[in-house]
């Protein structure tokens, strides 16, 4: 006599399949639940049988492994249906939205925000668009997404941002000192901006600051220093400078992607070039001095002489107030035994690109890029009066 018992052999069926397969015939799931059947019937007949010669084992193992083969074949083929309705059910969630997620990168932002800031310190005025992975994204909604990026800056978490549109640019309005906002209060900004676009889905007229009611276009601005300087020096920065948007929107120009034309400024330019070069050479590098307590264009100006720092600063202050494009810069890894350490020195753009100030064309007491190490920028146009200090440098 025989004596069987019953077992249960699993199929490959995961819950979250099951669960997304909303749309599969009840056909393919009974083809399953028989193929099920016949597996268990079969396998306990194996398990259960007890006293049977070799003869007839070998019998029932050979039916069981034919049965498995058989099942599984109907078993995957019923998955695959179930993947593919599971993919259809995905696409037309989709669909239904409207159109699949565009989503960027960090580092996509972090290179879009310096393109951005680039072309407002060139002309005076936000572009248009901004080209990220071959879309044009209009300022607004990329300030949305400068907002996300900050904060996840914030958080250390390296996720990419999606992609809304927040409609166009509002009329804004503003009311702001030049000065400094700091980290603390430029992710809350980043903040604000994204709670208000969750609850109307635009941006607002204006966001109120420490130093009064910034505009959307520059918050635009300054939100792309604040990536700008996060590419290049992978962390945020401890402040960003701000100063009124018609200061910086004073100069116009004529169309997309054009300059200051340089005609009209160059039977100037040498002139105040030379001015500025021969009173600078006047200054002593003294080491160690500081003014108020601080390192900057007030050391020249009320001792006459003073360190790099005092000597860049003086320097980007003059060529700001006389209209030439100016920054500061220094080493991303001059070795702290080394004499270039925390050097700096300025960098000037009348229309041909960026180049050093030159110092001993002028006959300079002071040096420029000679440490043979990685040029970073510290201060970049449109922050006078500069303070190599508050940059952390």
């Amino acid at each position: 006599m025989v004596v069987l018992t019953l077992c249960c052999l699993t199929l490959p069926f995961s819950a979250s399949t099951a669960f997304a397969a909303t749309n599969v015939t009840n056909n393919t799931y009974n083809n399953v639940s028989n193929a099920n059947a016949t597996i268990q019937n079969v396998t306990g007949t194996v398990k259960t049988v007890t006293n049977v010669n070799k003869s007839t084992q070998a019998i029932i193992q050979s039916t069981v492994k034919n049965t498995s083969s058989n099942v599984t074949k109907v078993n995957t083929s019923s998955v695959a249906k179930v993947n593919s309705s599971t993919s259809q059910v995905k696409s037309n969630s989709n669909l239904a939205a409207g159109s699949a997620l565009t989503t960027f990168t960090s580092s996509e932002i972090d290179n879009a925000a310096a393109r951005v800031q680039s072309f407002v310190v060139t002309n005076h005025r936000l572009p248009n668009y901004v080209t990220i992975d071959d879309q044009q994204i209009t300022m607004s909604d990329f300030l949305e997404l400068m907002s996300q990026s900050i904060v996840n800056d914030n958080l250390g978490v390296d996720v990419s941002v999606t992609l809304r549109n927040v409609g166009s640019l509002p009329n804004s309005s503003e009311s702001i000192v030049s000065g400094n906002i700091y980290k603390a209060e430029y992710i809350t900004l980043a903040k604000d901006i994204l709670s208000y676009v969750n609850a109307n889905g635009k941006l607002p007229n204006y966001e109120t600051t420490s130093l009064g009611k910034i505009s959307m276009q520059n918050l635009i601005y300054s939100f792309s220093k604040v990536l700008n300087f996060q590419g290049t020096d992978h962390r945020l920065p401890n402040y960003v400078s701000v100063v009124s948007w018609s200061s910086l929107n004073s100069s116009k120009t004529t169309g997309e992607g054009s300059s200051t034309t340089i005609t009209t400024i160059s039977s100037s330019v040498t002139a105040i070039l030379n001015k500025i070069g021969e009173e600078e050479a006047k200054f002593a590098d003294v080491q160690g001095v500081t003014y108020n307590g601080l390192d900057d264009a007030g050391v020249i100006t009320h001792y006459g002489y003073g360190d790099c720092w005092a000597d860049s600063s003086w320097l980007y202050d003059q060529l700001s107030a006389a209209k030439i494009q100016v920054r500061i810069m220094g080493y991303s890894n001059a070795p702290a035994s080394s004499s270039w350490y925390r050097h700096a020195w300025v960098q000037i753009d009348i229309g041909n690109g960026w180049v050093d100030w030159n110092y001993a064309g002028y006959g300079s007491q002071h040096h420029g890029n000679g440490g043979g190490y990685t040029p970073k920028v510290l201060i970049d146009p449109g922050h006078a009066p500069a303070e190599i200090g508050s940059t952390g440098y």
